[in-house]
């Protein structure tokens, strides 16, 4: 992260709680000049830490919701719903924005030319990905 943007970010976290309206953020950068691309990567960045407050004895995590923005290297090379499919699991918490970003650089790496459905959960099912979670027919080998 160049020292711009880590610049920029401590800026936002300081003017905004932790808790901002999404859109008065977003609205305060295209204030400011930035594009909606601009934007939603600053976004996902400053909202991609999930802070837990104590209430009593309890915790309680804000969730925030987070986006994946494509890359410039990756907007040609992934089909929509190989995409979509990527950001489903996500959203679902199948998958972690580690583990979404790690398959994401296996794909690229990979995989020659457009990136299809297909080839993604050949991919995934390659690496032992069990988008259905553990089954009794697999023995877990460690």
């Amino acid at each position: 992260m160049d020292d711009r943007l880590a610049d920029l970010l401590s800026m936002l976290r300081e003017r905004f709680a932790a808790d901002a309206n999404v859109e008065e953020v977003e609205a305060f950068l295209s204030y400011e000049g930035y594009d909606r691309r601009q934007i939603g990567e600053i976004l996902s960045l400053l909202f991609a830490e999930i802070p837990i407050r104590a209430t009593g004895t309890q915790s309680v995590v804000q969730n925030h919701m987070t986006f994946r923005v494509m890359g410039p290297h990756e907007r040609g090379r992934f089909a929509p719903d190989a995409w979509g499919h990527l950001l489903t699991l996500t959203g679902s918490g199948a998958l972690t924005t580690a583990e979404l970003e790690h398959v994401i650089e296996r794909a690229l790496m990979q995989i020659d030319g457009r990136i299809a459905l297909d080839d993604l959960r050949a991919l995934m099912e390659g690496a032992g990905y069990d988008p259905s979670g553990p089954s009794s027919d697999h023995a877990t080998v460690h």
